[in-house]
């Protein structure tokens, strides 16, 4: 996340990146005025190493980067947190609630319980001089990007009839392009310290997702609607995979007053953002 957004607006800022495996944080040059956009964190891992090694990485080596920063004058740190702090990956039962930041929370991995934990740090630290931006995004997707959605593409390469046409369930997602343009837009035009939750134009169902796939493959697949009682019955042999395609989990794209994320417009459609990562998978 942090190399694409460097890449994107090399130009935009003078940024100086830094690793927080090599530098500790006491040791960064950071000057009075200066903002921190701190993206690195220890996520899911195929062999997961110990709860505390999340908690090191996520909680504690974000906040003692804050405070470095907040001692040499920093003005605003942003914090890349998950939507995985809400919980689990969504739910089959309500298709109508969106999340909002007020929304409670109760991750259920480590990776969620540490990065909730960095957030309810790093806002004790917030005041009128240091303004801190937590963000929140949904699944991202674009060039590079790893796991389920590129699975959903391989899918739909390969067969042309799925039972995928269920059209209630709702699931935000956010274009990495998208993603890095909000981080830009927080940081010229946040107000004030706050959580956001940045995403795409609008949430998904499955069938419109695999159709938007379709589309940037050139290959529109025949999309066969499931009943919810056989989504029910799917999902006690397994719940997992069943929520990540029949599930919702969306978020609000405006619950406060305060929040004034609704004045920002992604620069690019989900569409786009499909169409140049399944580029990218063929080149």
């Amino acid at each position: 996340m942090g190399s694409r957004f460097l890449r994107d607006f090399k130009d935009h800022f003078e940024m100086v990146p830094i690793s927080l495996r090599t530098t500790p944080p006491s040791e960064i040059d950071i000057q009075n005025g200066d903002s921190i956009v701190h993206c690195a964190a220890l996520v899911h891992q195929m062999n997961p190493p110990p709860e505390e090694n999340y908690f090191h990485v996520n909680r504690d080596l974000t906040l003692e980067l804050a405070q470095a920063a907040k001692a040499k004058g920093a003005k605003h740190f942003l914090f890349l947190s998950t939507s995985h702090v809400f919980g689990d990956s969504g739910t089959i039962a309500d298709h109508n609630t969106s999340l909002t930041p007020e929304t409670p929370c109760h991750p259920t991995d480590p990776y969620g319980r540490s990065k909730l934990a960095a957030e309810e740090e790093l806002l004790k630290l917030a005041d009128s001089h240091f303004t801190v931006s937590i963000l929140r995004p949904p699944m991202v997707y674009g060039e590079g990007a790893k796991g389920n959605i590129r699975s959903l593409v391989k899918l739909v390469q390969k067969i042309p009839v799925l039972p995928l046409g269920f059209q209630h369930n709702r699931r935000s997602l956010i274009y990495v392009g998208n993603l890095c343009a909000f981080m830009v837009w927080v940081l010229e035009n946040g107000n004030g310290s706050q959580i956001y939750l940045p995403q795409d134009e609008k949430p998904l169902s499955i069938s419109e997702l695999t159709s938007k796939i379709g589309q940037a493959l050139e290959k529109q697949p025949t999309l066969i609607p499931i009943p919810r009682f056989l989504i029910f019955a799917f999902h006690l042999l397994n719940k997992k995979q069943t929520v990540r395609l029949f599930g919702t989990l969306a978020l609000a794209s405006n619950s406060t007053e305060s929040q004034d994320s609704k004045k920002f417009t992604p620069p690019y459609s989900t569409q786009e953002g499909l169409n140049r990562m399944i580029s990218e998978m063929k080149s």
